[in-house]
């Protein structure tokens, strides 16, 4: 028995020369292995582990993900044959539905028990803005049964990850402005307008969902993201002398165009902060405040904050009119400065918490997954 031990520690000790690796590899390379049939159930335990998983990903694109595959069976798993095992990918929203299709990538070499390997995968992210979880388990074939189906204890990888808009889109606001030529593209700087017509058009169409919304001449505007003056000039021609307008936003070069282009002695603008607006009791109470295209770039918690800042300057009967991106992909917020996305009933959670009750005037198409909603917001009774 003595023997059998000595035996077997000697031949444990040879299998870890450089001679012993150096036949291991060229028999491998002339035998390598394949499946042409199913692997018994035995042979399917897995471990697989995300290393240093990202924080987040861009929509659309592919992104490489690093994963340790260990084979806890007795046979190696093959990437050769009519049945090579493959890594399955899926995608599931935050709320655990599955969205899409599988995406398998066969695997880049052979994985030997007892022989853990790491391997980069390329795998497809969904191209839409929200909060997925990542699923990464093994079959032989796609849409055959996974590892983890046939074995109970080889689990599927899962990864939590918010899927963010395209870096390109993102918009540093005070960068732009800075290096703006206002008196040439104003109205264009920061919007999405291809023409001055289309600005116009704009324009008008907004004047009209605030009439169809309660503005009258003699109102108090408050203009929350005025950028260089789009609403201003809208309603400068429209307000009474017993109307007035107060605009600000976190632009400096912004706020002194305004200055130098609005000159009613009733339009006021200052500079404002990301979520403080620069007006107190002093100013009055407005009936009307405004936010064209602010939530859609704000982080949902200085959403929140801007939401009470405007009913902090609010007239008892007032009203606040706004717009936002909703996707039921998406669990609180997701995005960046050039698109943010949010979740219609956790908005609408937050207005209720601040004391707003809130109604839907306007609906846009935005993608597939997502639409623009105009908010309508009083306070609760």
């Amino acid at each position: 028995m003595i023997a059998a031990v000595g035996a077997r520690s000697m031949f444990a000790g040879l299998k870890q020369t450089a001679v012993w690796r150096l036949v291991r590899g060229a028999k491998r390379a002339v035998l390598a292995p394949r499946h042409d049939t199913s692997l018994v159930v035995d042979d399917c335990r897995a471990t697989l582990t995300a290393v240093d998983p990202p924080i987040a990903l861009e929509a659309g694109r592919s992104h490489h993900w690093r994963i340790r595959f260990e084979n806890l069976g007795g046979t190696a798993w093959a990437s050769a044959g009519s049945h090579p095992v493959q890594v399955v990918a899926r995608w599931l929203t935050y709320t655990g539905q599955p969205f899409g299709n599988e995406h398998a990538v066969p695997l880049p070499s052979p994985v030997f028990p007892g022989e853990p390997k790491t391997f980069d995968i390329a795998i497809p992210t969904p191209a839409f803005v929200g909060d997925f979880t990542l699923v990464l388990d093994l079959a032989q074939s796609l849409g055959g049964p996974h590892f983890s189906t046939c074995v109970p204890q080889s689990q599927p990888l899962r990864v939590a990850v918010p899927v963010q808009g395209r870096r390109a889109t993102d918009i540093d606001y005070h960068e732009v402005y800075r290096n703006a030529n206002l008196a040439q593209n104003h109205w264009w700087v920061v919007g999405a307008y291809q023409t001055k017509e289309q600005y116009e058009k704009s324009s008008r169409e907004r004047l009209g969902m605030l009439v169809a919304n309660g503005l009258t001449p003699d109102s108090r505007v408050l203009d929350i993201g005025c950028g260089t003056g789009q609403m201003a000039d809208a309603l400068q021609n429209y307000l009474s002398d017993r109307g007035t307008y107060y605009g600000t936003d976190i632009g400096e070069e912004a706020i002194a165009f305004c200055h130098e282009t609005f000159r009613r002695r009733d339009f006021v603008f200052r500079r404002g902060e990301m979520t403080r607006v620069p007006f107190g009791p002093e100013d009055g109470a407005f009936d009307l405040a405004i936010f064209f295209s602010v939530f859609t770039h704000t982080f949902i918690d200085e959403s929140a904050l801007l939401l009470a800042e405007a009913k902090r300057l609010l007239a008892p009967t007032g009203q606040i009119l706004a717009d936002v991106i909703v996707s039921p992909l998406v669990e609180r917020g997701a995005g960046n400065r050039g698109e943010m996305i949010v979740n219609r009933e956790h908005f609408l959670r937050t207005a209720d918490m601040l004391g707003l009750s809130a109604v839907v005037v306007g609906v846009w198409p935005w993608n597939p997954q997502a639409e623009r909603l105009m908010f309508r917001f009083r306070r609760k009774e």
